[in-house]
Parts: C-alpha cells; sequence; structure tokens
C-alpha cells in the first residue's frame, strides 16, 4: 500500500501541486476578500452572480479536485493505459495524463482569476479565459495522433468507437483544426473586440472544431463500409 501511494505520488506530484496552491490561495485570501465574491461572468466579462466568501472561494478549489480525481479514476479504468509487458505508460497513457494536466493548469488560472477579483483587482476575465480554453484546445489537438480508442476523451462517436482506423484517420484531421484554430483563436482573444469574439468568431470556431471532425468520421466509416462490401 505505501508503495502504491509513493508511486502515485511520484507520478503526479505536479498535478497535485498545481492543485493545492489554489487550495492555499483561497485559504489565505479569505480574511481580505471582499464578502461577496464572483462565481460567474457573462461574455463580456461581468459578473452574474456573486456569492458569500465562506464558501464561494472554495467552489472552484474544491470542483478542480474533484475533477482531477473523477478523469484519473476513467484513466485507471483504460486497459490502452499501460503496456502489458512491464506497466509502463503507454504514449496514448502519456498523451491522457497530459490532457489531464492541461485541464488542472486551466482550472487552477480560472481559480487564481477569482481570487484575484475577490482581493480587489479587475483582470480582464474574459479575454484570459477564452485564451486559456483556446490554448486548451490546442494542447489537446496537438496530443489527439497518440491517443487510441476509448470513451473518456477525444471524438467519442460510434464511427469512432467501431473502427480503430476511422478513430486515427478522424484524430489526425481533428489534431490539425484543434491546434491550428486554438492558437489563432487565443492571438484573436486579444485583438478583437470582445463583442465580435464571442458572438461571431465563437460560432465559427464550434463548426471547426466540431462539424468538420464529424464529417471526416462519417466520411472515413462509410469508406471503410463500402470497401468492406465490395
Amino acid at each position: 500500500m505505501k508503495s502504491k501511494v509513493s508511486s502515485f505520488v511520484r507520478a503526479e506530484w505536479l498535478q497535485l501541486l498545481l492543485i493545492a496552491i489554489p487550495v492555499v490561495a483561497a485559504l489565505a485570501a479569505m480574511p481580505y476578500a471582499t464578502d461577496r465574491v464572483p462565481m460567474q461572468w457573462d461574455l463580456q466579462g461581468r459578473v452574474t452572480w456573486y456569492a458569500p466568501k465562506a464558501w464561494g472561494l472554495l467552489v472552484m478549489p474544491a470542483s478542480m479536485l474533484l475533477t482531477y480525481a473523477l478523469i484519473f479514476w476513467m484513466e485507471s479504468r483504460d486497459p490502452a493505459r499501460h503496456r502489458e509487458s512491464d506497466g509502463s505508460l503507454t504514449a496514448h497513457g502519456k498523451a491522457t495524463r497530459l490532457i489531464r494536466l492541461g485541464i488542472v493548469v486551466v482550472l487552477a488560472g480560472v481559480t487564481l482569476l477569482q481570487i484575484s477579483w475577490s482581493l480587489g483587482h479587475r483582470p480582464d476575465v474574459s479575454r484570459w479565459v477564452v485564451t486559456s480554453v483556446a490554448l486548451l484546445f490546442a494542447f489537446m489537438g496537438n496530443l489527439f495522433g497518440k491517443l487510441k480508442p476509448n470513451r473518456y476523451v477525444g471524438i467519442r462517436v460510434p464511427w469512432t468507437l467501431n473502427s480503430p482506423h476511422v478513430w486515427r484517420q478522424t484524430h489526425r484531421a481533428a489534431g490539425w483544426i484543434w491546434t491550428t484554430s486554438g492558437l489563432i483563436i487565443a492571438a484573436m482573444s486579444w485583438l478583437l473586440p470582445v463583442n465580435m469574439l464571442h458572438n461571431k468568431l465563437s460560432y465559427i470556431w464550434l463548426f471547426f472544431l466540431i462539424v468538420i471532425p464529424l464529417y471526416v468520421a462519417w466520411y472515413e466509416a462509410r469508406k471503410e463500409r463500402l470497401a468492406r462490401a465490395a
């Protein structure tokens, strides 16, 4: 049991540290924060919901911990994560761990933005969140080529889950789209007006992120089905 805990800490120390920092920061900020802390912003960066600081500052750190635990639990049930020969992480397992790391980094950043706001600072939350999410999508897309079929990360539709070939082709296309478009959106979030960014560019971005990979999955599945029938 002790060796398992030691192995877990050695493998996960960075993500555990990234979770601990916002927790410590929230507790340290508690005496100095405003009585009501922001919990939600609209697309223009205006606060739409406040909560008492006694529990409002702890919601995001708790959400980080729960998100980390849930994804780690799903990873632990993934048979493609480890090599059967020596139990080491496969390229797929390393990719899913890195994606989890990216999610933790973004959640930690959002938590620190909330703490900063509660201490009287006014960061441009809307732009920072869009930038963080866009960079996360770019980071994930760069890892798509290493993913194997699974049920918790990637383009998970019947066409991809039922065929390793369709999965591979879809994630090659999606990886390029997610990485390129994510980097473009991250740059545009600081160059364009907020209204244009959210009202127009976001819909175009969603089209590229979702519709095109789904079309590739459908097309590759159809081509594979026709080849088998010939």
